[in-house]
């Protein structure tokens, strides 16, 4: 029987703003286990897992409809889910889009957050180098308010940055190929049919792959046009598009990457976020 002297030491309990869909969050714990047996170099036991504290709110408005349409914003949402992070050191935010109203929220809360969108720009410039081509997949709000073309631009000023919106037809691409295996299609009122990733369909092995063959053919667009590497940058497509590489195509997913980070922070290998 191994001894209690070999466990990791844990500095950090990491804090988790979840709900963003919840099929996220629970993905990201999932990837926080996996990134604590890479840390650690060996199978983890039971009691070799960080602390973590959960806050799921999924009645927190849409992020995206809120960043293209002007509905009800979800900065109250999370900030109140931030808020009953007790005995979290730090939080981390399991949805790409509800990072563009990070700025607002970080006033009115005390825990610090591990920002997934910069973690992730810097790991896709070193992928690359700093004049490689990035392609981004992700809801049409998240590219629109340009959070990803912001942070690598800061990271690498000359990186190629990629977008369905950057392809001929490229509304219609990011609505046929990204947004509607994401939400399902479109329906009344602005709201969506369901029926996508986030309504859970994945889990049905012929509706996965009929959901992940859009995503697969955006990532093969963005490929031909230039880019080296593909962000999975919605929490969601990673479910059904995987981690690694689409054909030849090789894919980053921010939260896996935060997930690393996060772990990283709670050994106390990386400070705390600022």
């Amino acid at each position: 029987m191994s001894s209690n002297t070999d466990r990791p030491t844990w500095k950090h309990v990491i804090g988790i703003v979840g709900g963003l869909g919840p099929h996220a969050h629970v993905e990201l714990e999932t990837l926080l286990l996996s990134a604590t047996e890479s840390a650690l170099g060996r199978p983890a036991r039971d009691q070799d897992y960080p602390p973590w504290v959960l806050s799921s709110i999924p009645a927190t408005p849409d992020r995206t409809r809120a960043l293209l349409e002007g509905t009800e914003s979800p900065v109250d949402a999370l900030v109140r889910s931030a808020e009953r992070l007790e005995g979290a050191d730090f939080a981390v935010i399991p949805c790409n889009t509800a990072h563009a109203f990070l700025d607002e929220v970080r006033p009115r809360v005390s825990i610090p957050f591990l920002d997934m969108i910069q973690v992730t720009a810097e790991r896709a410039v070193e992928r690359v180098g700093p004049t490689g081509g990035i392609g981004i997949l992700a809801a049409s709000g998240t590219l629109r308010c340009g959070i990803f073309t912001t942070r690598i631009r800061a990271v690498a000023p000359e990186a190629r940055i990629l977008t369905p919106f950057d392809l001929e037809d490229g509304e219609a691409l990011q609505e046929r190929l990204v947004m509607v295996p994401i939400y399902g299609p479109p329906a009344a009122g602005g709201l969506r049919a369901g029926g996508g990733i986030k309504s859970g369909s994945f889990r049905d092995p012929q509706k996965k792959e009929a959901l992940a063959e859009p995503m697969r053919e955006a990532a093969r667009r963005l490929a031909a046009a230039g880019a080296e590497i593909v962000l999975t940058a919605c929490t969601e497509i990673p479910l059904v598009l995987g981690r690694d590489r689409v054909g030849e195509v090789p894919l980053l997913d921010p939260m896996a990457v935060a997930a690393e980070a996060a772990i990283e922070i709670a050994l106390g290998k990386r400070p705390l976020p600022s």
